[in-house]
């Protein structure tokens, strides 16, 4: 099993398929990164179950630059990819994208201090027989005449034959480089190994989401 840095951050969830965004300024997530790029390891970001220590009062940026801030107890079930640097301040920060390749369940805890590394498990879908082209094709048009609202130009990247294309499982992923619903939500969408389950519920949302006719 992989071994995986494990980077809890509240509300957040990454889905596989997509590339998440991060700004790092804690030393111990500096560092992290510094060993994962090093060591060519996975980082894994978790949605948090609860907060384990706050983070120092009356913390100022500088501050927040030179201590470790909030420590959390992570969800099991997380995604994880390989990490690229984009940019390092002048002050210390990294800016960074993690490329969401896989999901997993966390299991032996390999290193605890300054920040947790876990064996994990690999997270798979449970194979399906159904026939879910409908089903992504009525996702789309939903998906596509939300976009359209916000950005005229994406639409027309996300109309493309290869978003149409995907299977089923990958596609219920993909969506969530742009759709963001309640964390508790996304992580069950996440942790889920039924394809169905999880087109259905975005299917629902998008619904009563979709622009309104005339």
């Amino acid at each position: 099993m992989p071994e995986i840095s494990l980077f809890p951050i509240p509300n957040v969830i990454a889905f596989p398929g997509t590339v998440l965004p991060l700004h790092i300024f804690e030393p111990r997530y500096r560092t992290m990164v510094d060993d994962c790029i090093h060591l060519s390891r996975m980082i894994g970001v978790c949605h948090t179950k609860k907060e384990i220590r706050p983070a120092p009062p009356r913390q100022t940026p500088e501050n927040a630059l030179s201590a470790n801030q909030a420590t959390y107890q992570p969800f099991e079930v997380f995604s994880a990819g390989e990490c690229e640097v984009i940019e390092r301040t002048s002050d210390g920060r990294i800016l960074a994208n993690v490329h969401v390749a896989d999901r997993y369940i966390a299991g032996d805890e390999i290193q605890t201090l300054p920040y947790r590394i876990v064996s994990a498990e690999l997270l798979r879908d449970e194979p399906t027989e159904e026939d879910l082209g409908g089903l992504c094709a009525s996702i789309h048009q939903l998906f596509l005449a939300i976009i359209e609202k916000q950005n005229s130009s994406l639409a027309n990247s996300i109309n493309e034959a290869r978003w149409t294309e995907m299977p089923p499982g990958e596609y219920s992923f993909k969506l969530f480089q742009f759709l963001r619903f309640e964390p508790e939500l996304m992580q069950e969408l996440l942790s889920s190994t039924n394809i169905k389950f999880r087109l259905d519920q975005i299917h629902q949302i998008l619904i009563v989401n979709a622009p309104k006719a005339g």
